[in-house]
């Protein structure tokens, strides 16, 4: 398991305020198999995860990622982590199963329009 913040903002969060987002990749021994996005808030983290490799050992490496994250908000004083998907089409099922592999629940549908101020 690995996590490293990374300065660059990675091409799948490209659409994000950088200003309010760190960026991480998650590996293993063998290479990268992620990169994440995280926001601060209040009370809470939000976590946007994109993966580009999946596996048994890949799952493992995720449960301990998300202990750090735990840890690491509980440090900061969060009270939650709420992990965001976006989905551009219809719901994706497999969502809530993996997210309860990671400890994740009370899972909820949000919906969201995004209006460009500037075009």
């Amino acid at each position: 398991m690995g996590i490293q913040k990374i300065q660059k903002q990675p091409k799948e969060f490209s659409h994000f305020p950088k200003a309010h987002y760190c960026f991480y990749t998650l590996h293993n021994q063998s290479a990268v198999y992620g990169t994440a996005a995280l926001a601060e808030h209040p009370d809470f983290f939000e976590v946007h995860l994109e993966l580009t490799r999946w596996s048994p050992k890949i799952c493992r490496c995720l449960q301990e990622d998300s202990k750090w994250l735990r840890y690491y908000a509980q440090k900061k004083g969060k009270q939650r982590i709420v992990a965001i998907r976006q989905e551009t089409g219809a719901i994706d099922p497999r969502w809530p199963k993996f997210t309860r592999l990671m400890g994740f629940s009370k899972h909820a549908i949000v919906q969201t329009a995004l209006l460009e101020v500037q075009e």
